[in-house]
């Protein structure tokens, strides 16, 4: 009977909040503000897409606000409002439902939103859709919306390949490797040194310190090589 009755209230509230999203236009700062704080985005799937329905139209809302700087006494409750609508948006991006999931990041991908500029993007990524309560699905999202800048790429849709692979010759290329030097102890060098030298011993040199040869130069050994085979094609 409990189950029955909670269905039936999950019902009236989707209708509710369906209602809800309708007359949103003509509503007052003050009356969006106090039905942004009263929604939550929980409950059956029906409920939340409509409440995701309600934060989008209100986030794009009180972002044409905030942008035309209008000083007026009620500009701190309005960043209040943009925070807050902004927070349930991003917890919307973790919600079990698929559909939910990409029409939020969907919403947040929009250009009026995120810059398709991988800098911008990168930088607002910390400047506004980072936020303490959904900082466990943050790795998650911000990746995907770095990802998605690629999609922007004149390049995106090009082929990696012009032709299929089978079209194409793969050749032997002989490949020549120190072998001494790739296998050698790193250790070594440092064994080396007189114990009562107290000179620094510089890892990018492999030397001492007060050695001249240029750093990232290796060390003269008397090496054997040996020939690998690489594929290309």
């Amino acid at each position: 009977m409990k189950k029955q009755r909670n269905f039936i209230d999950f019902r009236i509230r989707g209708i509710a909040l369906h209602l809800l999203h309708k007359p949103l236009a003509k509503l007052t700062h003050e009356q969006l503000y106090e039905i942004a704080k009263i929604l939550y985005v929980d409950g059956p799937n029906e409920c939340q897409i409509w409440t995701l329905e309600i934060y989008k139209w209100i986030y794009d809302y009180i972002t044409n606000y905030l942008t035309k700087e209008i000083k007026t006494s009620i500009r701190p409750l309005s960043e209040m409002f943009y925070h807050h609508v902004g927070e349930q948006l991003l917890e919307l991006l973790s919600s079990k439902n698929e559909y939910i999931r990409v029409n939020s990041r969907n919403f947040w991908c929009d250009s009026k939103r995120l810059s398709t500029s991988s800098h911008h993007r990168l930088m607002a990524l910390f400047d506004q859709l980072y936020s303490i309560k959904t900082e466990n699905g943050y790795l998650n999202y911000s990746t995907n919306f770095l990802l998605e800048c690629t999609t922007h790429n004149p390049y995106y849709n090009h082929f990696i390949f012009e032709n299929s692979l089978d079209k194409y010759s793969f050749l032997q290329f002989p490949l020549t490797s120190t072998q001494e030097i790739s296998n050698r102890q790193q250790f070594i060098p440092t064994q080396m040194l007189d114990n009562n030298n107290n000179t620094n011993y510089n890892w990018l040199k492999q030397t001492n310190t007060l050695d001249s040869i240029n750093t990232f130069t290796l060390l003269a050994l008397s090496t054997q090589t040996k020939k690998n085979n690489i594929i290309y094609c």
